[in-house]
C-alpha cells in the first residue's frame, strides 16, 4: 500500500491507524506554528524577553509527537504489527526531541570549561567587538567578544567613555577587579583624529 492510497483510503484504516494520522498531522501543524511565531517574536510579552523554558518544552513536545506520528506511519507500510511499529516510533521520537537538548547541554559545558580555563589578564589590549549595548562612563555593563581563540562567547565590559552600540570594534585597555573588562571604541587608539578638518583654501 503507497502512501497515497493509505490518504484515499482513510475511512478504512482502524482505531490506531486514524489515530496515528491524527497526531502526526496535529503536531506538525502545532510545530510549524511554533516556529512562525518564534521566527517572527511574536512569543514576546509586553516587551518582555521570551519565555524560552516554555517555548524549548513545548517544541520538545511536538518533536515527539511529530517524528512518532511519521516515523509509525512509514513503518506501518512495510510493518504490519502495531506493537513493532511502535517500537520503532517511540525511540525515534525521542531521540528526535532530546537531540536539541543534549546538544544544547554539551554546548553549554564547553564554554563553561572554555570560561573556566580562560584568564582575564589574557584580554587586556585585546580587542573585540560589542555584543551587548554598554552605557557610557561606566554606567552599566554590557557584553563584548574577544578576537582570542581561547577567550568567552561573551564577557562582561563597561565603557571608558561613550556609548559602544552593539556590532562597535573595541579594545580592552583595563581590568577591574579581575572579573570585569573596561573597553574603548578602537578607533579612540589609532592615533589619528578621528574627523580631522578639511585644509583651509584661504577664502
Amino acid at each position: 500500500m503507497t502512501f497515497y492510497l493509505l490518504i484515499s483510503q482513510i475511512d478504512q484504516l482502524n482505531v490506531i491507524e486514524k489515530m496515528l494520522w491524527s497526531v502526526a498531522i496535529v503536531a506538525t501543524l502545532l510545530l510549524i506554528i511554533l516556529e512562525v511565531m518564534s521566527f517572527l517574536g511574536l512569543d514576546l510579552d509586553n516587551d518582555k524577553r521570551p519565555n524560552r523554558s516554555r517555548h524549548a518544552d513545548a517544541r520538545t513536545v511536538l518533536l515527539f509527537f511529530v517524528f512518532f506520528g511519521w516515523t509509525s506511519i512509514l513503518a506501518h507500510l512495510w510493518i504490519s504489527e502495531l506493537p513493532s511499529v511502535f517500537l520503532i516510533g517511540i525511540p525515534a521520537g525521542l531521540f528526535t526531541a532530546l537531540l536539541p537538548r543534549a546538544l544544547s547541554v554539551l554546548s553549554k559545558k564547553n564554554r563553561e570549561i572554555l570560561h573556566d580555563t580562560f584568564e582575564l589578564n589574557e584580554a587586556l589590549k585585546s580587542t573585540g567587538e560589542v555584543l551587548a549595548f554598554i552605557p557610557s562612563g561606566r554606567g552599566g555593563t554590557g557584553k563584548v567578544h574577544l578576537n582570542l581563540r581561547s577567550a568567552p562567547y561573551q564577557i562582561d565590559a563597561v565603557s571608558n567613555g561613550h556609548d559602544l552600540p552593539v556590532g562597535s570594534p573595541v579594545r580592552v585597555v583595563e581590568i577591574v577587579e579581575g572579573r570585569l573588562l573596561v573597553v574603548e571604541p578602537l578607533d579612540a587608539t589609532s592615533g589619528a583624529p578621528p574627523h580631522a578638518p578639511p585644509p583651509s583654501n584661504g577664502y
